[in-house]
């Protein structure tokens, strides 16, 4: 991948990792080249689950990336997980989603929590994309508390309460949900717990949450749970530690999203500047544009160079609890620059669905707001250096 027009020379910007290549990073690119980006900019448009997308990753064994070969899947870590989201987002922007909510959530939490016949049931439908899943956390209550605002109970195999923010969850089969064991304290991790249910279960109910952006193409859900019986429970002291690495490959993830949805946004705006005139100069060829698109991507490489080093310490079994954040927040930022400057360098259309770039720019947005505030990753980060508490 290069961030310059084919005709210039081909050194790269966005330098490739050092190392072999996983073999489904190989396979990604191959279903991206199927995927022009007039089919990117239908994608994008849509108000409705991406189906097809979806299927044409199970048609590249892509969803069975991360899993166990026992169960149908092909072990990879986090760096080769990065690598895939990255290439899927520089054609379609942020929904490479499609492939990473059910493998960010459910396979590590069903490979930590699940007992062996659990994992048969679940796991190889999910590997072969006959099975989805969405994750439920935050409450209505709540946001960047999580622990704070988490009334969802379970009680005698059954949830009671109300989640919200649920992407996709209309489109999938099952929901993970974040709950407390009915009688724990409340605050804190005291009685956590994860309940799988279905999403069609008596007493399950969902409304549309209404957004903007990539969310309009999954959808974002409220849902309602009136004594939803469970699927499967998972309780005791490995919830806390599941949680953590959903949360830190969450972390991780986003990360190579957003910085290939940025890279995908510039492509596009360079070669249309390339083509521009103004004045009868070449809209590239004016400094002021010249000096913004490099400024943006020295930082997007910065931020990309730090989220990998992060990856590969959690891949050695290093926390990088903190490290996940601070990815997180300067991987966005920077893709958020990028987005813009490929905007401004495309002018007017840029600000239409014609110029293929604008709804990056709307995406990208969100991801200063989830999984987790920058105010939040900046408190954290000032705490990690022993600073006092408000």
């Amino acid at each position: 991948m290069t961030l310059v027009p084919s005709a210039a020379p081909a050194e790269q910007v966005l330098e490739p990792l050092d190392g072999p290549e996983h073999d489904a990073v190989n396979r990604a690119r191959e279903l991206v080249a199927r995927i022009d980006d007039e089919t990117a900019a239908d994608l994008a448009a849509r108000t409705e689950f991406p189906a097809d997308l979806w299927d044409w990753v199970a048609e590249h064994s892509l969803h069975r990336v991360g899993i166990a070969e026992e169960h149908g899947g092909e072990p990879a870590d986090i760096v080769a997980k990065m690598r895939i989201a990255e290439v899927l987002a520089e054609r379609v922007g942020v929904l490479a989603w499609v492939w990473g909510i059910s493998n960010c959530f459910a396979a590590p939490l069903l490979a930590e929590l699940a007992d062996e016949p659990t994992r048969k049931e679940l796991l190889p439908g999910l590997a072969a994309g006959r099975r989805r899943f969405a994750f439920g956390v935050t409450e209505p209550g709540g946001g960047s508390d999580l622990f704070g605002a988490l009334d969802t109970t379970l009680a005698d195999g059954r949830v009671s309460g109300r989640k919200r923010y649920c992407t996709a969850a209309a489109s999938a089969d099952h929901l993970f949900l974040l709950v407390r064991e009915a009688g724990a304290p409340a605050g804190g991790t005291s009685g956590l717990a994860f309940a799988l249910v279905r999403t069609n279960a008596p007493g399950l109910s969902m409304s549309r949450v209404p957004t903007p952006s990539f969310a309009s193409s999954f959808g974002t859900y409220e849902v309602d749970l009136d004594g939803v019986a469970v699927d499967h429970a998972f309780t005791g002291p490995a919830v806390k530690a599941a949680l953590r690495t959903v949360l830190v490959e969450e972390r991780l993830l986003i990360p190579a999203i957003v910085i290939g949805a940025a890279h995908g946004a510039l492509r596009r705006a360079l070669a249309y500047a390339a083509r521009r005139t103004a004045f009868g100069t070449r809209v590239d060829s004016y400094q002021a544009l010249q000096h913004q698109v490099a400024d943006a991507v020295m930082d997007l490489e910065t931020a990309r160079h730090y989220a990998y080093a992060m990856a590969r310490r959690w891949a050695a079994g290093e926390p990088v609890t903190i490290g996940a954040d601070v990815a997180k927040s300067r991987s966005v930022d920077a893709a958020q620059r990028v987005a813009d400057v490929a905007v401004q360098l495309m002018g007017g259309i840029g600000f239409t669905r014609w110029g293929g770039v604008e709804h990056v720019w709307r995406d990208l947005r969100a991801f200063r707001l989830a999984p987790i505030t920058e105010e939040l990753v900046r408190n954290r980060v000032a705490r990690s250096l022993g600073m006092g508490r408000d």
